[in-house]
Parts: structure tokens; sequence; C-alpha cells
């Protein structure tokens, strides 16, 4: 089965992660910037409201007609809206009967959502031509991209199109709560999905399908989803920059914990920051760094790395220096000279070094003397020997 129908829906829900993360970044700055404009909730509550008008209308007249064709009663509670210290539209002005199940509760909701998706592709396709502004900026050169731009804000009425685009794409959105009965719809689908795939009709649904129509759907999801990023990038950099602006002149300052707006002067934002940064640094400080885990292996150990060819460090090995002082040389033992022997002498031991210490004794062996009568032949034997000799000699 080919698995390629799944990368439409994953990039439509990425696009739609980060569509949701900058909305809420941008309902809490709009309403910090209402707050230090006028020092007062009430009236930024009101000039939040009256900043998504267009977007509120939208969604709550489209919320009593799909309540009304559903057979679900609606019941309208228009008033002023109270006092809120929370950056979040409470789109309360329309209340539906108690007694309207979760399912018809989902699709009353997520009509909203879908018709804002409407408003924003036909102001982005006839209003902005967009569709133009991508075929001259796929060019890309310098000049392609300059007149992509100038085609781009040359519509008739560009800057009041892009307020409503971005109006009604940041309250289009409905609350998460309502939709708890599209679980069940979602799983009923999956459960379709599986049976198919087992009685071997899966090729044919995912390529007639999921392949075909849903995918083009998703695509075309996920290009309204871009776009509706790229103006809110844009009013990003315009709310940050008047903020930063109204925060040096007037010297106050705000921040959000838990969503609700938490006044303070500039300099304390910047000291609370200060303090934030150093505690984060001082548990990275002590975190220990991780034991290994599993049982000790020679893959485990730090080895030193060699430097360079030709800028080897040369590592001395160490010693290990026992007591202190000057330290003695060691003298060696010479080895006693072997004793000579002489007949009918005695053996004289050779001369001992006296610097040295002394040696042992060396064991002398027992010599035997030749009997007297013994020496007296030999001595006679001796002398005719020599007397034999000089006769010759004299002959």
């Amino acid at each position: 089965m080919n698995f390629e129908f799944i990368v439409p829906w994953l990039v439509t829900s990425g696009l739609f992660y980060l569509l949701r993360r900058l909305e809420r970044w941008l309902h809490q700055h709009l309403f910090k910037v209402g707050w230090l404009l006028t020092q007062n909730f009430q009236t930024t509550t009101i000039l939040y409201y009256t900043f998504f008008l267009p977007g509120v209308i939208l969604h709550e007249v489209v919320y009593w007609l799909a309540a009304g064709v559903l057979n679900v009663r609606a019941d309208r509670a228009v008033a002023f809206p109270e006092k809120q210290e929370v950056a979040e539209l409470r789109l309360n002005f329309v209340k539906l009967s108690k007694k309207a199940g979760r399912l018809r509760l989902a699709l009353i909701s997520a009509v909203p959502l879908a018709v804002g998706i409407g408003v924003v592709l036909l102001i982005a396709r006839d209003r902005l031509h967009i569709d133009q502004f991508l075929t001259i900026l796929a060019e890309g050169d310098l000049d392609a991209t300059y007149r992509a731009f100038i085609t781009l804000t040359s519509a008739t009425d560009f800057w009041l199109w892009v307020y409503m685009m971005f109006a009604i794409a940041n309250t289009m959105m409905p609350n998460t709560k309502d939709l708890q009965g599209w679980w069940m719809i979602v799983g009923v689908l999956i459960a379709v999905f599986v049976v198919l795939v087992f009685l071997g009709a899966g090729e044919v649904v995912v390529s007639n399908v999921l392949m075909g129509p849903v995918a083009s759907a998703l695509n075309t999801l996920s290009g309204i989803f871009a776009v509706i990023i790229a103006v809110d990038f844009f009013m990003v950099l315009v709310l940050g920059t008047i903020e930063s602006i109204i925060e040096r002149v007037t010297g106050n300052s705000a921040t959000f914990k838990d969503g609700k707006l938490i006044a303070m002067t500039r300099a304390e934002m910047l000291a609370q920051r200060e303090q934030q940064l150093k505690r984060e640094r001082q548990q990275a400080a002590k975190k220990a760094p991780a034991l290994p885990s599993g049982p000790p292996s020679i893959y485990a150990v730090q080895l030193p790395i060699p430097g360079a060819p030709g800028k080897e460090v040369v590592t001395q090995p160490a010693t290990l220096v026992i007591g202190t002082g000057a330290t003695q040389t060691p003298t060696l033992r010479e080895r006693p000279a072997p004793a000579v022997i002489t007949p009918g002498k005695p053996a004289m031991p050779p001369l001992r070094d006296t610097s040295a210490s002394p040696a042992p004794p060396v064991p002398r062996l027992p010599i035997s003397t030749p009997p007297a009568a013994q020496l007296e032949d030999d001595e006679d034997d001796e002398i005719d020997e020599e007397t034999s000799q000089e006769s010759e000699e004299s002959s």
C-alpha cells in the first residue's frame, strides 16, 4: 500500500499547530498593547473585542444559523463585554440549548471554522490575487520579487482586505470543549477504513479517495493556512514594534502568567528576565552528568585524543617520591675473586673493600698436604732430571 497520502495530513497538521501558536501570541500582545495605552482593563477589553469585530460577527451569525439548521435552540445573549484580564475572546453571544447532543454540538462548532476558511480563500484569491503573486515570485530573481510585491500591494483596498483576513482568521477557531463529539466521527471513519483494508479494497480507497479529492482539499487547506501564517507574521512584527516603543516611552510593561495579564514596570520586567536567566544557568550547572547505563564497557572509557602530526603533546610519566631529603645512590657489592690454591701454602683470602658493607666469609676448601717421604722422592727425581740434561748439553 502506498502511504504517500499521509504527507498532506502531516503538512496540514504542522501548519495548523503553528497557526494556533501564532494566534495565541497575537491575542495576548494585542491585549497588552491595549492595556499599555489605556491602563484600564474595561477599556482594554472593549478595544480588544472591537479590533476583532468583523470576525466576531461572522462567527456568531454562522453559529446561530448552523444551530437553526440542525434544529437546536439558540438564544441570543448579546451584551456588552465584561471586564476581563485574560487575552481570550469569549464568544458566548449565542447560547445553545443544554439538550443539544455532543455530535450536533461538534458539527455546529465546526461550521464557523469552515465558513471562515472559505472567506479567507475568497479574499486571498479574488481580492488579493495571491495566485498571481506566487507565480511571479516563483521566477526567483530580485526583479521578480519586487514585481510580485508591487502586484500584491496594488490590489484595490489592499490593507482593508488584509485586516479583514486577519480578523476573520483569528476568530474562526472553535472551542476545544465543543469538539469532543468529533472523536466519535473520526473513530467511525478510521474503523470503516480498516474494514475496507481487510476486505482488500484499501488500495482503491487510497488511490481514488485519499490520494484524490481528499489530498487536493488538504493541499488547498495548507495553502490557506500558509497565507494566514504570513499575515500573522507581518502583524507580529507590527505589534512587536508598537509594544517596544510604548514600553520605552511610558516605562510600563506587563507579562502573562497562566493567561492572565500582570502589570509591572519595564525595569521590573527586565530584572525578572535577568533573574530567570540566572536561575536557568544555575540549574544547568547543578545538573550532574548522567551515569552510563548498563554494565561497564571498554567502549565507554574516555581515551585521550592525540594532536595533529607534529603537534603531539608529550606527557611525562608521573613519578612517586617516597621520603624527603637527599637521595642515596645504592652501592653494588663486588663479587669476591676466587682463591688461588698453591701447594704447600694456605689460600689467602682476597682483600676486602672496607668502604662497602662487610662481605660474608668465603668457606675454605680443605687442602691435603702430601707426606714427607713423597716430597723427598719428588726432589730426587727433579735432581736426576737436571743432571741428565747438563750431561747432554756438555756432550
